[in-house]
């Protein structure tokens, strides 16, 4: 029986590594889950009890990594991409080193070459100065044909890289069949909706701690999820004041972020037609599902709530440098970059229903795609 090793360290990594495993398990593959960090209370989030790797290293260096892969000696590896860690990229290049055949996937259309680098985020400057990919693995998976060019314009070299599709996008698509009504209205319930009310989520991205402070993350892309929230409450508490009905905002916390990052916020916002509440841990498929509108910047959540057709408005007012965000790059959608845009249509969808329409449509596949790709190299 052949050992397949699956590693993330960030959230959206753990979304594109776990949907693999029982259909790896059905073809009889030995597999290993191994996680870090934010990853580990995905992987429980997806019903699985991953591995800690810092149970087996006491840090995590190159031949640390290396002495690890010798030990487990797996027959293939498939990991995400962070940005701000480096066990990923230690992984690919002991397995380069060992000749472990290795596959990263891609989660999201954004920092396409970074993650492949010496740098961190926070040090994007010193990225796109040098642009240099320093770890690569032996197969990069990708989107869509577009991620691909992207990836080709920061010098990654063609045949690195492979058009699979997104593995958790079909999860998403199965787990959407399955949520039915009565989990939509225990949620509203829970929360004190009634159906007159509207929900408008905002999804947090945890950007302050990617830059260290505030300061650090609006000198390099212009805002802050709290900037942006405060925007949108700005707008939305105007409008509430102004109109018969009630609004509830929830403000969707990314896995890195704290409930308390918030609390002071919560404390001083509100009025009888407006309440803010925090959310992190209800179901992603029921929180989307039970919004009316979904808020964010260029976050994931936006895109899994656009999947299965929810309305969706990426907000960065302030923005400095080239928009991140996958629908706005290729013309699907565009991003609000003014207040009083914001306003105008928080207003067309709140007091007017109306919101203007927009397509994209994922099939189920990818999971077998990387399967089957990853069968040719064992």
């Amino acid at each position: 029986m052949k050992k397949i090793l699956l590693f993330s360290r960030d959230p959206g990594g753990a979304n594109v590594v776990t949907p693999l495993i029982n259909v790896l398990k059905e073809k009889e593959y030995e597999v290993k889950l191994f996680g870090k960090d934010y990853a580990l209370n995905k992987y429980k989030q997806f019903g699985y009890g991953g591995i800690d790797i810092l149970n087996y290293l006491q840090q995590i260096t190159l031949e640390s990594i290396t002495d690890f892969l010798i030990h487990e000696s797996p027959d293939f590896i498939i990991t995400g991409t962070s940005a701000d860690d480096f066990t990923e990229k230690y992984l690919w290049k002991a397995s380069e080193k060992l000749n472990i055949p290795c596959f990263a996937i891609l989660d999201q259309w954004m920092s396409y070459g970074i993650r492949f680098s010496e740098f961190t985020l926070a040090q994007i400057e010193e990225y796109n100065f040098k642009k240099t990919h320093s770890y690569l693995p032996t197969k990069i998976l990708v989107m869509d044909e577009y991620a691909k060019q992207q990836m080709m314009k920061e010098g990654i070299e063609d045949y690195k890289i492979e058009v699979t599709g997104q593995p958790y996008f079909d999860y998403l698509i199965n787990k959407n069949n399955l949520i039915c009504s009565d989990d939509i209205l225990k949620y509203k319930k829970n929360i004190g909706c009634v159906d007159s009310d509207i929900i408008i989520t905002f999804a947090t991205e945890a950007i302050t701690k990617t830059y260290d402070e505030d300061d650090k993350a609006q000198d390099h892309i212009g805002y802050t999820d709290k900037t942006i929230l405060y925007e949108i409450y700005e707008c939305i508490n105007k409008i509430s004041s102004e109109c018969n009905k009630r609004i509830i905002i929830i403000i969707r916390l990314h896995p890195k972020d704290e409930i308390n990052n918030y609390s002071d916020f919560i404390s001083k916002v509100g009025n009888k037609n407006l309440q803010v509440l925090l959310d992190k841990n209800t179901d992603a498929m029921i929180a989307i599902n039970a919004s009316d509108i979904i808020c964010g910047m260029s976050s994931m959540f936006l895109i899994e709530a656009a999947i299965i057709g929810k309305p969706i408005i990426s907000v960065q007012i302030g923005l400095k440098g080239k928009n991140p965000f996958f629908l706005n790059q290729t013309g699907q959608l565009q991003t609000v970059l003014t207040k009083s845009k914001l306003e105008n249509v928080l207003n067309d969808f709140i007091v007017n229903q109306y919101y203007a329409s927009y397509s994209l449509n994922f099939k189920n596949g990818a999971i077998k795609k990387v399967i089957n790709f990853m069968e040719e190299f064992i």
